[in-house]
């Protein structure tokens, strides 16, 4: 059951936005994962652009007993180029899953606006039908635009279709909600083949910081084994 939520902690926390940027910046994360009120895990999330290209990298491991009794660790990356109109086009995705030292591998590969090469080591099936994917953004782009600081009128808007190495989802926000301390908070839907790895995405929260730029305060989502919280330091 650990291992499930693991995997869906990436599937759920990577639907995004629209991914659309224009300027230099970098930034960096810490969140604690919670299990109720356990903590089980830690992330960590770093990013850099510089107007016309981007890259990012997260890792995700197990602390603590519970790292101590089930030791698994996810990295992921991806970079990719900055278009004249300030769209993410992915170049590279590469997702790596360490589990008691037991090691798996996942690169896609984009060329243009389509999806030019899926591997999976071990490998796994791939629908046939990936090489003719266009405009679709890898896990980690998502990642990438979901914490990248911005206006209050940019989070929680707009839709885009996620593909994760096997199934396609497009993601929109439903239940937004705007509050007079500046807070936003809003839901996720997926429809599609793809979707949400067995955990139903309950909430984004955002804040303004001292630049009233919104900045993710946590996700949160529901478990068969109670409420999966993702909460930044």
């Amino acid at each position: 059951m650990i291992k499930s939520i693991y995997i869906a902690i990436y599937t759920v926390i990577f639907a995004a936005l629209v991914p659309t940027m224009t300027l230099a910046e970098s930034f960096d994360y810490r969140f604690d994962v919670l299990l109720g009120l356990a903590k089980i895990g830690e992330m960590q999330v770093a990013a850099n652009s510089d107007g016309k290209s981007y890259s990012v990298a997260t890792a995700l491991y197990t602390t603590g007993l519970v790292g101590a009794v089930y030791d698994v660790r996810y990295d992921q990356s991806a970079i990719g180029r900055i278009s004249a109109g300030g769209a993410l086009v992915p170049i590279m995705h590469i997702a790596t899953h360490d589990e008691k030292g037991k090691i798996s591998r996942l690169e896609i590969l984009f060329s243009g606006d389509r999806v030019s090469r899926v591997a999976f080591d071990p490998a796994k099936s791939v629908p046939s039908e990936v090489t003719t994917y266009r405009n679709t953004v890898d896990p980690m782009s998502l990642m990438y635009f979901l914490l990248r600081p911005v206006g209050a009128t940019k989070v929680c808007s707009g839709e885009v279709v996620m593909f994760d190495g096997r199934k396609r989802s497009t993601v929109r926000f439903t239940k937004i909600k705007r509050y007079s301390d500046g807070r936003v908070e809003c839901n996720i839907s997926y429809s599609g083949n793809g979707g949400r790895g067995g955990i139903a995405l309950s909430a984004l929260v955002f804040r303004p910081d001292n630049n009233d730029l919104m900045r993710i305060q946590k996700f949160e989502a529901h478990t068969s084994l109670g409420t999966l919280t993702i909460k930044a330091r």
